[in-house]
């Protein structure tokens, strides 16, 4: 299927690409997730490539590879946004999911669930207890979509600065097999 590794910083590109993708792909679907916000498409896209370079070069942004290109990322860290996870969460027993982003041309092929059931086994391997990660508020069928992958709901933070907010979290006992 594909094969799992970090990303380097050759792969900025690719990643900002697959990124600039997603944005298009979510704007045609009526979606905000992803749109500039009191910033231009030129400022917002800068901001975007200084937050996944930096995850490159701390080693939490992934990639999965077929036939060498890349058709997906996501980044994987132990940052829970304190606007969202509170102390009696225990934000320390989870990894966090980020920026997950699978290619049009790879989406359909549960691409999407191969990558969160590996970032629930590095999760495991870390020993977390919890894989997290915060969705679009408005975007429903992401919601669903997380709901089948074995995640459930924890609660919807509303902020009118924030688009993101809804909260979801899946013990990581509960991953199915990883296969590449």
């Amino acid at each position: 299927m594909f094969e799992m590794g970090l990303a380097l910083p050759a792969d900025l590109d690719a990643i900002l690409d697959l990124y600039r993708e997603a944005q298009a792909w979510l704007k045609s679907k009526g979606l905000g997730q992803w749109q500039p916000a009191g910033v231009s498409q030129v400022q917002h896209l800068k901001q975007v490539r200084e937050r996944i370079e930096r995850a490159i070069l701390t080693g939490t942004c992934y990639v999965a590879r077929q036939d060498s290109r890349v058709v997906a990322t996501l980044t994987l860290d132990e940052f829970a946004d304190p606007e969202f996870w509170a102390p009696e969460d225990r934000p320390e027993e989870a990894l966090y999911v980020h920026r997950m982003i699978v290619s049009r041309q790879a989406a359909g092929r549960d691409t999407g669930k191969a990558l969160l059931d590996w970032a629930a086994a590095e999760a495991a391997r870390q020993g977390k207890r919890w894989l997290r990660l915060d969705a679009w508020q408005t975007n429903h069928a992401l919601h669903r979509y997380y709901v089948r992958q074995g995640f459930r709901h924890v609660r919807t933070m509303n902020y009118g600065h924030r688009g993101s907010g809804a909260l979801f979290e899946r013990e990581v006992g509960e991953v199915s097999s990883y296969r590449s």
